[in-house]
């Protein structure tokens, strides 16, 4: 089908058929003929022409595909390449900051708050029975004012850590 029809061997071989009233007919057909075999090379060259471009067509559309398909993939490579690397900086940033926190921690205490509280009372308490402790020195060393301070002293401390640790489980 891609070689083109040559009609003209065919026209030189027809007989002229001579001009005659009764032949008036075929000369019509003849005129026609020679209608249609040009515009049957005509259609011939259009099919060669529309099946060459075709193919070309053909053949650009399979590199085509090829080449959208390298470039989608590699595309889709870049991208999943950038969304690693923001994940990984994301988790350096926070193995940094926990081992920041690591190192803040690793030189101090941790000491609730509530026991931070009891043992200033504590504290507190303790002094003021040395306080007392010396002030009950300067009398007799089993006198009753001993005791009372003590008693006095203990009782604040028991208070005050009683209300230290009632008083958040109040105020929530």
């Amino acid at each position: 089908m891609k070689e083109k029809f040559d009609f003209t061997a065919e026209m030189r071989e027809a007989e002229p058929i001579k001009t005659t009233p009764k032949n008036e007919y075929l000369e019509e057909e003849k005129r026609l003929l020679d209608i249609n075999v040009k515009e049957l090379a005509k259609l011939n060259d259009n099919v060669h022409y529309m099946i060459t471009n075709l193919e070309n067509l053909l053949e650009f559309l399979r590199e085509y595909k090829l080449a959208i398909a390298q470039q989608t993939q590699e595309q889709a490579d870049k991208f999943g390449q950038s969304v690693l690397n923001k994940f990984l900086c994301q988790i350096q940033d926070k193995c940094n900051e926990t081992e920041r926190k690591i190192r803040k921690i690793d030189s101090h205490i941790f000491i609730p708050h509530t026991i931070f509280y009891v043992l200033i009372i504590i504290l507190v308490a303790l002094s003021s029975f040395f306080a007392s402790i010396i002030v009950a020195n300067a009398e007799i060393l089993h006198s009753t004012l001993i005791w009372k301070a003590v008693a006095w002293c203990s009782a604040v401390a028991i208070i005050g850590i009683a209300i230290t640790i009632s008083l958040p489980k109040v105020l929530k």
